[in-house]
């Protein structure tokens, strides 16, 4: 196993601690405000059972605004072959309880990597209509702009995405419904001139599938779940976000909507990668 082989499988790792934790209860069963909460995840493909681990939190810091975080970490033996890879990633969004949903003010995002820190931060200035960026490596900044928002758009950032769509602040969990978001570009593309001609300048976008009952029916004979009950939700997300192959991965949520499993097929050429939920937190 090479290590280009290995931060495959450590970017899906990531992918899936995401969304394992996207989908919850529709809004009408949600408390009025937000509540500190956090979730630890076990991830495992081939005989590695236990190859990354990821804690996804959110706690309140002042007023209405919160803050996010995604740590996503290696261990054991893919710990060692990828010199302790690590996934940082940080929101700080503002709860709108009118709409029930997050506003998106600050993303930060840490990549230690064996020979250095690569970081993004992104400034989401929704009055203005412009997101602030930033990129560093190694603590030596190699770009920066300002982007307009597109016009009417609300902008995400993966995890308020992801927190906002277990709210039901982007509509009820309906089948046969889909979801499209705009979220930032690809900011390491833009400093580094390593998108391809033109993208790099664009938004890009999340897409939250929820199959029709008949398509769900054939996913559980398919995947053997035809005696559960809950509902299936399908994610895809841009492949630079995390490196994964196709950008989609399969999220199945129990009668109560927690996720019970989920999996990116194929995202590393050698087999499934799956998320376990081990540690569930909340406030009372």
């Amino acid at each position: 196993m090479t290590t280009h082989f290995s931060t495959k499988a450590f970017y899906a790792a990531a992918l899936i601690v995401f969304a394992l934790f996207s989908p919850a209860a529709p809004a009408a069963a949600q408390a009025p405000e937000p509540r500190a909460e956090a979730f630890t995840y076990n991830i495992q493909f081939l005989w590695f059972m236990k190859a990354a681990q990821g804690r996804l939190s959110i706690r309140p810091i002042r007023g209405r605004r919160y803050r996010a975080e995604l740590i996503a970490e290696t261990k054991g033996l893919v710990g060692v072959l990828m010199y302790g890879r690590k996934n940082h990633y940080l929101s700080e969004m503002e709860y709108d309880p009118v709409r029930r949903r997050f506003i998106s003010r600050l993303y930060i995002k840490r990549v230690y990597k064996q020979d250095g820190v690569e970081r993004t931060e992104a400034v989401i200035d929704i009055e203005n209509g412009v997101v602030k960026w930033k990129y560093f490596w190694r603590e030596k900044l190699l770009g920066e702009g300002d982007d307009p928002i597109p016009e009417g758009a609300l902008v995400e950032d993966l995890i308020s995405a992801l927190f906002n769509f277990r709210l039901g602040g982007l509509g009820p969990l309906e089948r046969g419904r889909k979801i499209t978001l705009f979220t930032l570009p690809d900011y390491k593309a833009k400093a580094t001139n390593e998108g391809e001609e033109g993208e790099e300048e664009k938004f890009q976008k999340f897409e939250i599938r929820i199959p029709s009952a008949e398509a769900e029916r054939a996913y559980r004979k398919r995947y053997g779940r035809s005696e559960e009950k809950g509902l299936l939700a399908l994610v895809k997300v841009p492949k630079n976000l995390f490196g994964q192959e196709t950008g989609e991965v399969r999220v199945w949520l129990d009668s109560e909507r927690i996720p019970v499993a989920v999996t990116v097929e194929d995202a590393i050429f050698f087999g499934d990668v799956d998320g376990i939920l081990i540690k569930p937190e909340k406030s009372p």
